[in-house]
Parts: structure tokens; sequence; C-alpha cells
């Protein structure tokens, strides 16, 4: 088992090993054997601190498909992944506004389960595609079954309906025995041998509102996500950059130079940082701030001056000016709407 800050390797939380090991209990092989020959541990904790490697989870995916003979092994793991497994952020994405919001907190936070790929949502039309690209070539494909599996389950209990991609690509090649149990569990058409892993959803229905949103929820444990990132990856400016304008708002100071010093680099460093993401510090700030403003006006116990405070405004003028350039409404009309 490796921690993130000891090799350049992807890393993927070590708890993963429980959600296999319960996948090849329940085809009958010995998980306690393959780990062993793979030279994992068994790891019953979802402590995002503790990572196992892409080339562990290569090893451990090989020896399980030997094992059971199943080329769909990482569909079956996928079942036996809980959403508490994925810590904070399994219920940051549950409690999501629509499964947009959802897409897009995937792409923001998924690091804190898997660096394995980098993620991107886009919208051409009527549909929005959500895309993984692999940091590795060499990344085993049970691993994208698994991933593509685990994200339709999850989308589907937030949705709490029928929910279907209107289409998957995939990147490995289709298995010997066809693609019926892709079709099974996708419940839509398949491509394989794709240039990336790609899921397509009807917008509209993508931004349907979902009866188990909480933003109040999703924001605080998007909260816990971004503090384990800052310790998992030290080179994510933007992750290291939000997280601290979250703690500074609470605390009424916010500015370029007050989040360079938070970050140990100086206003003109940080500055170049942030335009190497493409993103700048007034850009950051100013969807950080919109962001926690939507989660506090839903809490009704807080009022609109105290909500201004809160996001570091110097007056609640200026908090009712910024939240109508978001939402084109005052803050006392968007709380009335019910949003």
């Amino acid at each position: 088992m490796s921690r993130p800050r000891s090799s350049a390797e992807p890393t993927t939380l070590a708890g993963y090993t429980e959600a296999i090991t319960r996948a090849l209990e329940a085809a009958g092989a010995d998980p306690v054997e393959i780990l062993r020959d793979a030279h994992v541990e068994r790891v019953r904790s979802n402590d995002p601190m503790l990572r196992i490697t892409d080339s562990d989870i290569n090893a451990i995916y090989a020896r399980a498909v030997a094992a059971t003979g199943d080329a769909y092994f990482g569909l079956r793991v996928a079942d036996c992944i809980l959403p508490g497994m994925l810590h904070a952020l399994g219920y940051a994405l549950l409690a999501s506004e629509t499964l947009e919001d959802f897409c897009n907190r995937l792409v923001r936070y998924w690091a804190l389960v898997a660096q394995s790929g980098a993620y991107s949502v886009s919208e051409d039309g009527t549909e929005l595609r959500l895309a993984a690209v692999p940091r590795s070539s060499s990344l085993c494909f049970e691993t994208e079954d698994t991933f593509v599996a685990l994200i339709l389950r999850l989308m589907r209990m937030a949705y709490q309906g029928d929910l279907h991609p209107l289409r998957v690509e995939l990147r490995r090649p289709m298995p010997a025995a066809g693609d019926a149990p892709y079709r099974e569990n996708f419940g839509c058409p398949l491509l394989f041998e794709q240039a990336s892993l790609s899921l397509y959803f009807d917008l509209a229905t993508m931004r349907e509102p979902l009866s188990g949103a909480s933003r109040e929820l999703a924001q605080h444990n998007d909260q816990i996500v971004m503090s384990y990132l800052q310790k998992l990856d030290r080179d994510d400016i933007v992750t290291r950059v939000r997280a601290n304008i979250v703690s500074g708002l609470s605390g009424g100071s916010v500015s370029r130079g007050t989040i360079a010093s938070s970050v140990n680099m100086s206003a003109s460093t940080l500055q170049v940082k942030l335009a190497r993401a493409g993103l700048s510090f007034q850009q950051l700030l100013d969807e950080t701030r919109h962001e926690l403003a939507l989660g506090y006006i839903g809490q009704s116990r807080l009022s609109i001056t105290e909500i201004a405070f809160m996001l570091g405004f110097s007056d609640l003028s200026n908090f009712i000016r910024a939240f109508k350039r978001w939402t084109g409404k005052s803050p006392t009309e968007f709380r009335a709407g019910g949003h």
C-alpha cells in the first residue's frame, strides 16, 4: 500500500479492496490468496489518506479475472461499492441538486476517490457528456467498467427513478462473450474501442431537480473533500485556494494577498499558477461565493444580512448586486421562490 506523497503514480482509496473482496467472495474465489499474490492488503477503512496505486489495482484485477473466469468482473465490483465507501464525496454526490450538478461535482472532486483519470463535462445541443480519460495507458479495463457502473448506480440512487444514458462509449474491446452484461447494466447502446470513456445523457433530464437534494449537506461534504484533497495533492493549487477562500470567508478576511500567504506563495506567483489552470483569483472567489450563497440561502435560520457577512461582503447592497448577477433574482426573491 502506498501514500500519495511517496509516489508520483495515481492512487485510489485503499478501501476499494473491500469492494473487490466482497465481489470475489460472491464469485466463490479466495480474496485472501488473490490480494496476497498481488502484494496488497485488504483495507476495511475508507480513510482517504490510505491509498493504493494503479499498479496495485491492475495486479488485483488480473488475478481476480483469472480466478473467476469473469470478463465482466469490474461490473460486479461496482455493485459492492456503497456511497459511504467514497467518504464525504459519496454523500455530497447524493445531495446534489440535479444530475448535472452531480456530474460537475464528480469532475471537481473525484480525485479524492481515484486519481486515475481526467474528467470533464460538456454540452452539445440537447446532450450532456461526462468523459474520462485515463492518466496511464496501462490502466486496466476493469477499473473503467467499475467506474461507469458505479456512477450510473449512484445517479440512479439520486434520481430515484428509471435512468438510462443515451449511449456509452468504452475504451476497452468487447469481451469475447459479447456485450449483454453491459447492455443489461447500462440500458443503452454501446460503442467499444473508443478514444475515451464517455457517457451521454439527455440534458433536460440532467437538469431536473432531485427530491433528495440538500445544498447545505452537499456543501458541508464538499468542504470535507477539499480538506483531504489539499493533503493528498499539494500541487492542486485550485483546490488549495478554494479551500482557503472558504475558511477565509468565515473569518472575514479574503484577498489575493491573504490567500497567497495561506498557501505560502506571493500574490504574483499565485496569479501565475491560477492562470495556468485557466482561472483568476477573482473568478475563483466569485464561483466559491456563488456556490456558498446558494447553500446558505436555503437555510431559513440565516438572515440575508448574516449571509452577506459570512460571504465576506463589505455591505449588504454589494451582496444583493452579486446575487442578482448570479441568479437573476435578489436573495429575498430567490428564497421566496422556494429554491
